[in-house]
C-alpha cells in the first residue's frame, strides 16, 4: 500500500511538473520578441501578463517575479499622435479578381472550392462574374481557369457544361461588397486613415476579400438592432453615394486602411504602444445615433497574450448602462471604436461574442499604426 501512495505521488508531481513546462512554453513563446517603445515609456510598465522588462548584461529580459521568461529587443520609436473619430463610414470594395462562395459540378470535381480567387479564365483577366461568363464561352471543350489559393497561384482545365443555351462551369461568385462601419482614427499629418478594426471578409466564405480597389464614403446611423445573448445586434446604417471621403489602399486583419480625403475633425490622443495596454476602465468612442459620437465606460478584461498580434488582442466588456440600454453592449458596425486608456488611443472594438454582448475583442493600437503606416 506504502509503495502504490509513493506512486501515485510521484505520478501527480510529474503531471504538475509537466503541466507547469507546458504553461511556461506557450507563456514564453507569445511573449514578443520585439518591443517598441518611446523615450518616455518606463521599462518597469514594458511588460505582459503580469511580467516586467528588465535590463540585463545581454539586454533586455521579461521576468515573472524573480524568474527570467525570455529575452527581447527593444526598439525606441516616437509616439504617434492621430485623431480619433468614432464615426460611421460606408466602405465599398471591388475585389481584385472574383471569389468563389460556392463551387458545383464540373468546377468542384475538378478541385475549385470556396475561397478560391479566380484571376483570369481561358488566358481572359476577370474581375466581375460578367467577365468569367464571357471567357467561358471562348472554348467549349477545355476551359482554363488561373486562381490563387493561400497565397499559391494555381491552374486547373476541365471541361464547362451546358445549360440553358450557355456554357457553365459551375462557380458562384462575389466581386465586390459593401457596408458601414466605425471610422478609427486619422493621421493629420500624412491623412493616412484606418477603421474597422477587422478585415473586410466575405459573408458566406468568410476569408478577407482581396482588395482590387476602394473607398469609404459618408454614412449615418438611423436606427439599432439590440443585441441579445445568441443573436448579434446591428447598427442600422445609410451609406451616401456621391460622397467619397478617401480611397481604401489596404484589408487587412487589423483593419482597413487608405487616404483620407474629407474634412478633418476631433481631438487628437497619443498612441499607446501595446505593452502599455492594461487590464482595467477604459472609454469607447463611438456613434449609435445621428449625433456626434460619444464616449461610453468599459472594462479591459485581459490581454490575449495568444494573439498580441492579430485583431483579438484584447477582451472587452462594456460597463456604460446607457449604451447596454441603447445596444445591449456591442453591435455590428460598431467595430472599429476607437478604445481610449489614460488618455491614450488604446485601441479599437473588434468582434462580438455573440453569447454575451457585453463583452468582445478589441485589436491593439500598434497594431493598426503599424500597418497603417508600413
Amino acid at each position: 500500500m506504502k509503495n502504490i501512495k509513493v506512486k501515485l505521488f510521484s505520478g501527480a508531481t510529474a503531471a504538475i511538473a509537466l503541466c507547469i513546462a507546458v504553461f511556461f512554453g506557450i507563456f514564453r513563446a507569445a511573449l514578443p520578441g520585439v518591443i517598441n517603445f518611446s523615450p518616455d515609456c518606463k521599462l518597469s510598465e514594458c511588460g505582459f501578463g503580469g511580467t516586467t522588462l528588465c535590463r540585463t548584461s545581454d539586454g533586455y529580459a521579461y521576468y515573472f517575479g524573480n524568474i527570467p521568461i525570455k529575452t527581447a529587443k527593444t526598439v525606441v520609436k516616437e509616439r504617434q499622435n492621430v485623431i480619433l473619430c468614432g464615426t460611421p463610414f460606408g466602405i465599398k470594395i471591388k475585389s481584385d479578381g472574383v471569389m468563389v462562395v460556392k463551387a458545383e459540378f464540373p468546377a468542384k470535381d475538378a478541385g475549385l472550392k470556396e475561397g478560391d480567387v479566380i484571376i483570369s479564365v481561358n488566358g481572359e483577366s476577370v474581375s466581375t462574374n460578367s467577365d468569367i461568363s464571357r471567357a467561358v464561352q471562348l472554348c467549349s471543350d477545355s476551359t482554363s481557369v488561373v486562381l490563387e489559393r493561400d497565397d499559391r497561384e494555381m491552374c486547373f482545365e476541365f471541361a464547362p457544361k451546358q445549360e440553358d443555351g450557355c456554357l457553365k462551369i459551375g462557380v458562384f461568385v462575389r466581386d465586390s461588397a459593401a457596408g458601414v462601419g466605425t471610422l478609427t482614427f486619422i493621421d493629420p499629418e500624412t491623412k493616412t486613415f484606418g477603421g474597422l478594426g477587422h478585415s473586410v471578409s466575405d459573408v458566406t466564405t468568410g476569408e478577407t476579400i482581396p482588395l482590387g480597389s476602394g473607398e469609404i464614403t459618408k454614412a449615418e446611423i438611423f436606427g439599432i438592432v439590440k443585441g441579445k445573448s445568441g443573436s448579434a445586434g446591428e447598427l442600422c446604417g445609410l451609406i451616401f453615394s456621391g460622397s467619397e471621403t478617401g480611397k481604401l489602399t489596404k484589408n487587412t486583419e487589423s483593419g482597413v486602411f487608405g487616404e483620407y480625403s474629407g474634412e478633418i475633425s476631433g481631438d487628437i490622443y497619443p498612441a499607446a504602444f501595446r505593452q502599455e495596454v492594461k487590464a482595467g476602465p477604459a472609454q469607447i468612442l463611438t456613434t449609435i445615433d445621428s449625433n456626434a459620437p460619444k464616449a461610453y465606460s468599459i472594462e479591459i478584461e485581459r490581454i490575449n497574450l495568444l494573439d498580441l498580434d492579430g485583431s483579438k488582442s484584447m477582451v472587452i466588456k462594456i460597463t456604460d448602462p446607457e449604451l447596454i440600454e441603447q445596444t445591449g453592449g456591442i453591435v455590428r458596425g460598431m467595430s472599429g471604436s476607437p478604445i481610449i486608456q489614460d488618455g491614450k488611443f488604446a485601441g479599437a472594438v473588434t468582434h462580438v461574442l455573440v453569447n454575451d454582448p457585453t463583452r468582445g475583442y478589441a485589436v491593439f493600437a500598434e497594431n493598426m499604426l503599424s500597418e497603417a503606416l508600413s
